[in-house]
């Protein structure tokens, strides 16, 4: 049987030792690290740690906002493995998940591991992880040579919450404010310029058509029939209404799902026959914007 177990009084890092100053022995100090902030709700799920409970219990705030709990709660080192550790391992894992099996495969396991780890892991082991920083706090400080005073105020300096969140807030929403300026305008021209791409890939067909046609017959031929394709509007996809083949000419317009910027408009793809048995092509939009054409085309 231990000291403690002997004697109840006996000194232990969760109670203060008994002295003369005005902190009794039976001042609790993981009570004193906590604070008076939700202070019962912790004593309930301290207790059930301290009792043999399992780890697992659940906090509301690390679901919503886990990372401004952690820091609120003074937990630097894992507010900060959290807001960098975890995206960067994340990162690497899906990785090697997307050249070893797919690009596909990659981003589903980090989306979904994302929001495991985020939604699920942290705030049923929030309580727990908390407990065990205090218990490593309250450690360090009944270490030391302090009075019984001296370190009840000590562990309520380490422990308590943060303001810190109050000013970082309205950091983080300018950052991500100005992210999302330059961000969201860089997404929006790499998709167009990917839906574009889209109809140029899918113009492929048609150019090869009108090449062998030209080649077969020295003539290019005027329309999609004479190329041996299908109607315009079969050629399509979820950006391109169709390809459409005019004199040689093959004219790709954007439609369906396409992005309203591009919707309705044409690329054009130009045959050169200048030289006998061969076919160039060049390409140009009368409408699109030249930052969404590819090089070739701009």
């Amino acid at each position: 049987m231990s000291d403690t177990e002997q004697n109840p009084g006996a000194d232990s890092i969760y109670r203060a030792p008994t002295s003369d100053t005005t902190v009794s022995s039976g001042d609790n100090l993981l009570a004193a690290f906590v604070g008076p902030k939700n202070a019962h709700f912790y004593e309930q799920k301290f207790s059930g740690f301290e009792s043999g409970g399992g780890a697992v219990s659940w906090n509301w705030p690390a679901f919503f906002v886990s990372w401004f709990w952690l820091m609120y709660r003074k937990m630097w080192a894992w507010s900060f493995a959290y807001w960098l550790g975890v995206p960067i391992a994340l990162t690497i894992v899906s990785t090697l998940i997307s050249e070893t099996v797919s690009p596909d495969a990659g981003g589903t396991f980090y989306y979904i591991a994302y929001v495991v780890v985020t939604f699920i892991l942290v705030p049923m082991f929030a309580n727990h992880l908390y407990y065990q920083h205090a218990q490593k706090k309250i450690a360090k400080v009944a270490a030391t040579s302090l009075s019984a005073e001296q370190q009840g105020q000590e562990v309520a300096r380490l422990g308590g919450t943060s303001n810190v969140v109050i000013i970082i807030i309205p950091v983080i929403v300018i950052i991500i404010g100005i992210l999302a300026a330059i961000a969201i305008p860089a997404y929006q021209d790499y998709t167009i310029r990917a839906q574009v791409q889209q109809g140029v890939s899918l113009s492929s067909q048609a150019k090869s058509a009108v090449s062998n046609t030209y080649l077969d017959v020295g003539e290019l031929p005027f329309d999609n029939a004479s190329a041996g394709l299908p109607d315009p509007t079969v050629l399509s996809d979820g950006y391109v209404a169709s390809v459409e083949v005019s004199d040689g000419v093959i004219v790709v317009t954007y439609g369906n799902n396409a992005h309203a910027l591009i919707l309705g408009q044409t690329l054009v793809l130009e045959p050169d026959v200048s030289e006998p048995q061969n076919v160039y092509w060049s390409c140009y939009s009368p409408d699109i914007a030249p930052k969404h054409l590819p090089s070739a085309c701009r």
